[in-house]
């Protein structure tokens, strides 16, 4: 069910292998959660976000990491039916064709992960995110780290 708009600013957290990051409310960056209409599809949705997060110390750095999850279209029209939607990537070949990335120390391609829309408000959405992220891909082999997300990011259609 659509919920009405709770007046909440965006707010959440990134846990990357037990470090916890707040989400970053700079207006500069701005967290959002992108719904627009399908270029291939007529009438369906299609959804993308952005997500930053505030600097913290992680493995003797301070970073600021982010997330940037590209198109993944829906077999829906309305936006109240993409209430428990989940998407999915696989694999590291797959999220780098997409190009979406992870950023700790460069922006690399995500290994995989899994979010799912938990609550949309009238301009707020609600996510849950999990995965593997590639935090070091100059190393031999790279370097991975578990992480995942509980936030509302600014709803933009």
């Amino acid at each position: 069910m659509l919920k009405g708009d709770i007046n909440m600013d965006n707010y959440g957290e990134l846990n990357l292998n037990g470090v916890v990051f707040e989400l970053d409310k700079n207006i500069r960056r701005e967290n959002k959660f992108y719904i627009f209409e399908s270029d291939e599809y007529e009438g369906m949705i299609t959804v993308s976000m952005d997500v930053y997060f505030q600097k913290k110390e992680y493995e003797n750095e301070i970073v600021s990491p982010s997330i940037s999850i590209n198109e993944h279209k829906t077999n829906v029209s309305e936006v109240e039916k993409l209430i428990g939607q989940c998407f999915k990537v696989d694999t590291v070949e797959e999220a780098d064709e997409r190009e979406d990335t992870f950023y700790i120390f460069e922006h690399e391609p995500i290994e995989k992960y899994e979010f799912k829309i938990l609550e949309i408000s009238e301009m707020k959405v609600h996510i849950q995110i999990k995965g593997t992220a590639i935090v070091d891909g100059y190393a031999q082999p790279y370097e991975t780290a578990d992480f995942s997300g509980d936030f509302w990011l600014s709803l933009s259609k």
